[in-house]
């Protein structure tokens, strides 16, 4: 019987944002709409710029405090630096506290997993579901280790290719404000909200959405064992740019990576190679809106 693996990942970094008007605050900042918040914990979310880029990916979940954010732990103080800009007189409060609060990944490794341990809730762990077969664990690094200690271990790796697999992207500093949040399918995850009205970047991401203007989508490749994949390489197709990376992870069978990709190119990437080697489209759990619906450049 399989069951559920768990791994730490430290590439997470654990942000707090108190205080009574935390959540309102938040609202005019992220591209989802928080006050579902407690019917989704680990609702996904992007920061994003004036001109509607993203500047990070987030998971969010309600706490007695206000709002637990987790994202790449390299955007953590840039994420706070950004926002606090926008408190002015509001009763807010953002502390990174990654230096005494860990996040856990429980993976479902086939049809027959457990779901988390009851321990994990017992301990006041705050849970974040991702998907149906990933979820985040944050709570004290004692607490969250003591929690896990009877589950199977993975890696964080094992969590990369899961991310993959599912196309979720993580935004990390060498990709910040390059894509809209339809880009990196953000829209297609539930990730952006049309209808709750104003945050940041708002009118350029709703303008592109109601036009059908995006040109560019994120897909998923298979390529060759242990590419040498970063955050923001390109693909080619042919001697032309098609694409730039988003996430990648290889293992002795194969690699396995996310790219935002030009759907002019959708089918011509049998070809695609970052750095000579081959590299071929995979499958997504979800649908990607047809290039014929494209106009018009972003």
């Amino acid at each position: 019987m399989a069951l559920t693996h768990c791994t730490p990942l430290p590439s997470c970094a654990v942000v707090a944002v108190t205080g009574r008007d935390a959540r309102s605050f938040l609202q005019g900042q992220l591209s989802n709409d928080l006050l579902g918040l407690e019917r989704h914990p680990g609702m996904l979310a992007a920061h994003c710029n004036r001109q509607g880029r993203v500047l990070a990916t987030l998971r969010l979940a309600a706490d007695s405090e206000g709002v637990l954010v987790v994202l790449h732990r390299r955007l953590a103080a840039t994420l706070i630096g950004q926002i606090s800009q926008y408190v002015l007189r509001a009763d807010v409060r953002l502390e990174d506290r990654s230096d005494r609060v860990s996040v856990a990944g429980l993976m479902e490794t086939g049809p027959d997993s457990h779901g988390p341990p009851a321990s994990a809730v017992a301990a006041g762990l705050t849970l974040m579901v991702a998907s149906s077969r990933r979820m985040l664990l944050v709570g004290a690094r004692g607490a969250l280790e003591a929690s896990l200690a009877s589950v199977a271990r993975g890696t964080p790796a094992d969590w990369d290719r899961l991310c993959i697999a599912e196309g979720e992207p993580q935004v990390q500093p060498e990709t910040a404000a390059l894509w809209l949040p339809q880009m990196l399918n953000l829209d297609l995850l539930g990730a952006v909200s049309f209808s709750k009205g104003c945050y940041v970047g708002q009118e350029i991401v709703a303008r592109a959405q109601h036009l059908g203007r995006i040109k560019r989508r994120m897909l998923r490749y298979v390529g060759p064992p242990h590419a040498a994949l970063q955050p923001g390489h390109a693909l080619f197709s042919g001697e032309s740019l098609a694409a730039q990376i988003v996430a990648a992870t290889g293992d002795h069978a194969s690699t396995q990576c996310l790219a935002v990709v030009e759907l002019r190119y959708c089918s011509d990437l049998l070809g695609a190679r970052p750095g000579g080697s081959e590299f071929v489209p995979a499958d997504l759990p979800y649908a990607i809106p047809a290039p014929g619906a494209i106009d018009s450049d972003d």
